[in-house]
Parts: C-alpha cells; sequence; structure tokens
C-alpha cells in the first residue's frame, strides 16, 4: 500500500531492530496498555504480525517514509475483544522525530480504506485514551466522530467505531 508520503507494507523478521528503537520509547508508548518494548517483546510482536497476515489477511504493517526508506512506525487493523465482543481494531504508532507531520493520520486513513473496500470489515473500531490529545486528533481526522467512554484493559478510553455503511 502506497500513500503520497509512505509506503505501508508486511512486517519483515529484519525489521526488529528498527521497530523496537520505536517501540522502547516511553513517550511513543506513554498509551499504550503494554508500555515500552524491550527486544523481545518487539520480535513477538512482528511474529504475531507475520501471523495475522496468514489468517486474516491483513494486520499489524510497517510504515516506510518514501523519502528516506526509513521504518518510522507501524500502523494496521487487529483483532481485539472488548467486552466479550469481537472486534476489528485501527491501531498506530509513529516514531517521536516524525510526530506533528500528519503521518499517523495518513498511514490511518489507508488502513481505514483497505479495511472496509479489500477485506469488506463490517466495522472498525478505535480505541484510544481519553488524555491521548494527538491520537483522538488522528481518529477524527480519518472519520472517527461518535464515540462511547469506557474502560480497556484499565485505561479510561474512548471507543470510536466506524461501519462499513458509513
Amino acid at each position: 500500500m502506497q500513500t503520497p508520503r509512505l509506503i505501508l507494507r508486511e512486517f519483515k523478521t529484519e525489521d526488529v531492530d528498527a521497530l523496537a528503537e520505536i517501540l522502547s520509547d516511553p513517550e511513543v508508548m506513554k498509551f499504550s496498555s503494554k508500555g515500552p518494548f524491550s527486544k523481545e517483546d518487539t520480535s513477538n510482536f512482528i511474529a504475531w504480525s507475520m501471523e495475522s497476515y496468514k489468517n486474516c489477511g491483513y494486520g499489524q504493517w510497517a510504515v516506510i517514509e518514501r523519502k528516506t526508506g526509513a521504518l518510522i512506525g507501524l500502523c494496521g487493523l487487529s483483532h481485539t475483544d472488548m467486552n466479550g465482543q469481537p472486534e476489528v481494531e485501527i491501531g498506530y504508532r509513529i516514531a517521536q522525530d516524525r510526530w506533528g507531520k500528519g503521518l499517523a493520520s495518513e498511514a490511518a486513513a489507508e488502513v481505514l480504506r483497505l479495511g472496509f473496500e479489500k477485506h469488506r470489515l463490517a466495522s472498525i473500531i478505535a480505541i484510544v485514551s481519553t488524555e491521548h490529545a494527538a491520537s483522538i486528533r488522528v481518529a477524527e481526522k480519518i472519520g472517527f466522530s461518535d464515540y462511547l467512554l469506557g474502560q480497556y484493559k484499565g485505561w479510561d478510553v474512548r471507543i470510536y467505531r466506524k461501519n462499513l455503511t458509513g
């Protein structure tokens, strides 16, 4: 998948070091229910993503900056359980030095489009900490609007939903 500034591709085992640098950053992972990742956590995450591609046809993808070829984050779709209901969730993490440039929104808009157009998902949710203003802006910029307040893994969150039909 490509956008004007990004390439979204499947993760490879060779991506561990570059992704570990991003996911070990406490600021990048400040609102993650899992906290900062170790290199081993990152390796397991990539293996999990690769398994998701096989099982679902989608997962979390590597976000590559077209201009530099650098891996700058991740964005994709994952299965999650929300209050006992299976859901497909959009997620994104971008390296701190790339924040504020609209890259997360650009990647997430493409992932959302793919989820609905290619995979014909009936609905996609975004789970965002009520304190994470930047992530709220990304979700709303890509078309999520209505939300419910709830709890997810001990966090106060906004639960947005977008349906295939609009």
